[in-house]
């Protein structure tokens, strides 16, 4: 058995108290340790070490203790060879039991043996881990348990039931009440501080709300005036497309001219084309005529007639040429009727002079002049 005491919860509480409190309990101490300065929240301990294991199971028979009206936790210190670190500390009421080899169990033989150490509350059987649960009504069962742990049944093994809901059972001092205080202190400093900071917040979002609701006033606002723009640019818009139309319709009127004025320009081509055609036509003609008559006056002059007094070039009315090519039809029907009346037939028998060549293409020809002798002479 252990003759070591751990106790929790002597922040508050002088070294010489606590010694004085448990020396009531039987012997005396012969060791005592104090771990007061500590870097976490984690309360203030003491490890005491009495001569006799007695005074240990006195103090823990006479739970709870208290010095000056604070608390104290009190349970068996256990030594390290037995359990792991964590179990030796923590007090908790539960413990898994194991069999290291078949994996199977004698209940009512495990049950006889385990209730020596205290009342249980719960013995069951794990069939998915293959483990016995078992639940006492104290931590301290369990801390015998593990302090006879070398009489244990054979092949059983036990550990401790360190699960989060298991520990919460417990009344634990785990954090020290003066640090807690100085907690709850700065909690409630922390407290006013984020109150005034959320009043302050609340005014800045007041602020701020007024602020947003001011320029979203201003937005609709902004809004209207947009939207009256939107209908005077759609009255616009139909004006100006209105007008767009007509432009359209103008423009169509006017590639239609256009189109007009280039077919005229095309006969514009045309007639300039056919006039230079009727001015080589003319030139034509004129050569022709000027040919002819130099052919008249050179080869088909009268012996012993004058000059004539008119010039051969000049124009008249009366003469004509009569065509007749071996009594063609064709060139008969061309002679005017005023050129065969019976004052010219007369005139052409006696005084012209007639050249007569059968089988020709020469056209018989008299001249303007000798006509003109001939019927006024």
């Amino acid at each position: 058995m252990s003759n070591e005491l751990f106790v929790d919860g002597i922040c508050e509480i002088d070294d010489k108290a606590i010694q004085s409190y448990f020396l009531r309990f039987g012997s005396r101490i012969i060791n005592y340790e104090s771990h007061r300065h500590r870097p976490t929240n984690s309360c203030c301990f003491a490890l005491i070490t009495f001569v006799s294991q007695h005074t240990v199971n006195a103090i823990l028979r006479q739970r709870p203790h208290s010095i000056n009206s604070y608390p104290l936790f009190v349970k068996r210190l256990l030594p390290p060879a037995v359990c792991s670190f964590i179990e030796r500390l923590l007090p908790v009421s539960s413990i898994f039991v194991y069999n290291k080899i078949t994996k199977e169990f004698d209940e009512q033989k495990l049950k006889n043996y385990f209730k020596n150490f205290g009342y249980i509350l719960k013995f069951e059987h794990d069939h998915v881990h293959n483990r016995l649960l078992i639940e006492y009504d104290d931590y301290d069962s369990v801390d015998k348990i593990f302090l006879n742990k070398e009489h244990l049944p054979k092949n059983i093994n036990i550990h401790k039931n360190i699960l989060p809901y298991a520990q919460n059972s417990i009344e634990y001092h785990g954090i020290c009440r003066r640090k807690q205080k100085d907690n709850i202190a700065i909690d409630e400093k922390n407290n006013q501080r984020n109150i005034k900071k959320k009043h302050h917040v609340d005014d800045e979002y007041q602020d701020l709300l007024q602020k947003t609701i001011e320029n979203l006033m201003n937005c609709k606002a902004q809004l209207r005036n947009k939207e009256n723009d939107y209908v005077i640019l759609q009255m616009e818009n139909a004006a100006i497309k209105e007008k767009a139309d007509k432009f359209d319709q103008l423009l169509d009127n006017q590639n239609q001219t256009i189109k007009s004025c280039l077919s005229c320009k095309e006969h514009e081509v045309t007639i300039s084309r056919l006039q230079q055609t009727l001015i080589k036509l003319n030139q034509q003609y004129d050569t022709i005529k000027s040919q002819y008559q130099r052919l008249l006056s050179t080869q088909y002059t009268p012996i012993g007639i004058s000059e004539p007094k008119y010039d051969i070039s000049t124009q008249h009315r009366q003469y004509f040429l009569s065509t007749r090519l071996n009594n063609n039809k064709n060139f008969k029907n061309e002679v005017p009727v005023s050129c065969l009346s019976q004052s010219n037939v007369s005139t052409i028998g006696s005084c012209d002079i007639v050249m007569k060549q059968q089988n020709s293409l020469m056209p018989i020809i008299r001249s303007p002049i000798q006509q003109y002798q001939t019927t006024y002479k």
